[in-house]
């Protein structure tokens, strides 16, 4: 969307990007973004949490007068209302992580040629 954001404003359409994936954020550089470090998914807050929801949009929208930099994020001063929501993240990307990789070494494995995955595939019984 960042990319998106810079060709509208070329157009001379002020945009603001809201996002949550700060990494990405600063390499694509939108020309305007409120970030919050809330999970990916959930920019405008919580489901079911129509005033705080409507108070996040309120500070992004001001955005648009008080933002003079191009490329600048501004990180707004919201928390996630559920402070373990990040281990919880992690644990499950962690999980889909071993997945996809038992998934990918059993592949290799079958193909018969890759000793490595063979090993590690008898050590990881996914044989």
């Amino acid at each position: 969307m960042g990319l998106v954001a810079r060709v509208l404003e070329r157009e001379g359409i002020p945009t603001v990007s809201l996002s949550s994936a700060l990494d990405i954020t600063e390499r694509i550089r939108p020309p305007r973004v409120a970030f919050l470090d809330y999970p990916l998914g959930n920019q405008v807050g919580p489901p079911g949490a129509p005033a705080l929801q409507r108070r996040i949009l309120a500070a992004a929208l001001r955005l648009l007068e008080s933002v003079r930099r191009p490329g600048e994020i501004v990180r707004l001063p919201f928390t996630w209302p559920d402070p373990g929501w990040r281990a919880r993240v992690v644990e499950t990307y962690e999980r889909d992580a071993a997945v996809v990789r038992g998934q990918r070494l059993a592949a290799e494995y079958a193909e018969g040629d890759n000793y490595a995955a063979r090993e590690c595939a008898d050590v990881c019984s996914l044989v």
